[in-house]
């Protein structure tokens, strides 16, 4: 029988011995083990990590091929993981989740754009917009967000700000109204230079707001849109470029981008078991970046699960309201709050504590801020819900504060309330009554004193001469 090592080396008995159908069997298993592991070979492990096994899941999630990575609860902000996320990094394509969330929200998504010189002209990826072609706001959003068109890009920008250079200055006026301290804009698609930069950190943190938007929500979550074309006499299918949102279960956005200078550069979001994830990659591998957030996704989902601290709606407490018909109002969360904890964990030990507005007065509508609920772990924040006003508190129609106390009783008493009106009145009226007897009397006893005193000086100093 020949050696199977034989075959891996040139001159062996191997090139001399006709190979039966089942030794080539052998022969391609023993070449590739020669050539060694590929791409199609499991991921190794991060250092430092365990083994899975039934119990849980290692503590340190797959390896990333990127710079910088990050991974977030959407709803909290919470990070599960991150690396270099304060750096600061070219972001490509990415951009355009400020552009479309800023077109959204300061543009009229039925307004028609012009497409100009500047913007049929711009380089790379491409709406393949003709010059002079006339589009919606809506229509160069999807061209933005799913043919990732920079063309579009700078049509939105000339179209709402007049300018590109003014379209950059909302950007970074945005930027700085989120806390995103590592971001600098320079153009509404991402082909900019080094003044045009981001942080994994500060990605996540602008996609968080955005995905809260209900029509970005729905632009990066669409995998085919068609467009009326009725210069070719039909329409234009636009498919989304983000492989994730087509790969991966449960996939709900965000957008991927790819430049020489930023590598990849991935943001991802899903939503399993009514939790939802967020993930950023910068100065990644451009074609595993995919790969590898799914298996950071799967790894965060099979070992994290939400522990809810409050749900939106529920009563908190109660605040004191000065000058109204009532001395308090019942304080509800606005939102629901979670800590994503490991599995099978013991229940960390939380501070909870309300942070009341002061010199609260009515009238106060419902839903009125009152204060913020936090949830501090070891002196941290780990989540903060608005508090609102479960109800209305009215100013007093007549008589003053002072009757604030009465109103509640007799809104207490019901169909009763007649009766108790009239008993808060009798008793009132008998204290008054007895507050009056006692002033007489008081002032009965004091002429009697100074009658008598006047008596005694008269009877103490007499002249023993008088008659």
């Amino acid at each position: 029988m020949v050696p199977l090592v034989a075959l891996c080396r040139p001159g062996g008995r191997g090139n001399r011995t006709r190979v039966a159908p089942a030794r080539w069997l052998a022969v391609v298993l023993v070449l590739l083990a020669c050539l060694g592991p590929g791409d199609f070979s499991p991921p190794a492990r991060a250092a430092g990590s365990e083994p899975a096994s039934p119990e849980g899941t290692p503590a340190e999630p797959p390896p990333v091929d990127a710079r910088a990575v990050i991974l977030v609860d959407a709803l909290t902000g919470q990070v599960l993981y991150e690396r270099n996320a304060d750096e600061r990094l070219p972001m490509a394509s990415t951009t355009k989740i400020m552009t479309a969330l800023i077109a959204i929200e300061r543009g009229d998504l039925n307004q028609v754009i012009t497409t100009s010189e500047k913007a049929w002209g711009v380089e790379g990826s491409s709406l393949y917009l003709s010059l002079g072609e006339r589009r919606t706001l809506r229509e160069l959003l999807y061209g933005l967000m799913l043919r990732s068109g920079n063309d579009a890009a700078v049509a939105i920008a000339e179209g709402l700000a007049g300018s590109v250079e003014g379209f950059a200055l909302w950007m970074n006026r945005r930027a700085a109204e989120l806390g995103l301290r590592n971001t600098h804009f320079t153009d509404p698609h991402g082909l900019g230079g080094p003044e045009h930069y981001t942080s994994a950190r500060d990605l996540a943190t602008l996609t968080r707001v955005a995905m809260r938007n209900p029509v970005f929500r729905d632009i990066v979550g669409t995998r085919e849109y068609r467009m009326p074309w009725p210069e070719k006499g039909g329409e234009r299918v636009l498919y989304n470029h983000n492989k994730f949102l087509w790969r991966y279960e449960g996939a709900t956005g965000v957008k991927n981008g790819y430049t020489t200078a930023a590598r990849g550069a991935l943001v991802a979001s899903a939503q399993r078991d009514g939790v939802e994830l967020i993930a950023v990659v910068l100065a990644a591998h451009p074609t595993a970046m995919y790969r590898d957030v799914a298996q950071l996704m799967d790894w965060a989902y099979a070992r994290f699960e939400p522990l809810t601290l409050v749900t939106a709606g529920e009563t908190v407490g109660e605040v004191a309201v000065a000058g109204g018909d009532r001395v308090s109002v019942s304080a509800r969360a606005t939102q629901d709050a979670r800590l994503l904890v490991v599995r099978g964990s013991e229940r960390p030990a939380l501070e909870r504590r309300v942070e009341w507005r002061p010199g609260l007065r009515a009238p106060l509508p419902a839903g009125a801020r009152v204060g913020t609920l936090l949830f501090l772990r070891d002196g941290e924040e780990v989540a903060r819900v608005p508090l609102v006003s479960g109800s209305a508190v009215a100013a007093p129609a007549g008589g003053g504060p002072w009757l604030a106390p009465f109103r509640g009783l007799l809104r207490a008493a019901g169909t009763n309330g007649v009766a108790l009106a009239i008993g808060l009145l009798l008793v009132a009226g008998t204290a008054a009554w007895g507050a009056a007897r006692r002033a007489r009397e008081r002032r009965r006893w004091r002429r009697r004193v100074t009658e008598l005193d006047s008596l005694w000086y008269a009877l103490r100093f007499r002249d023993p001469r008088a008659g």
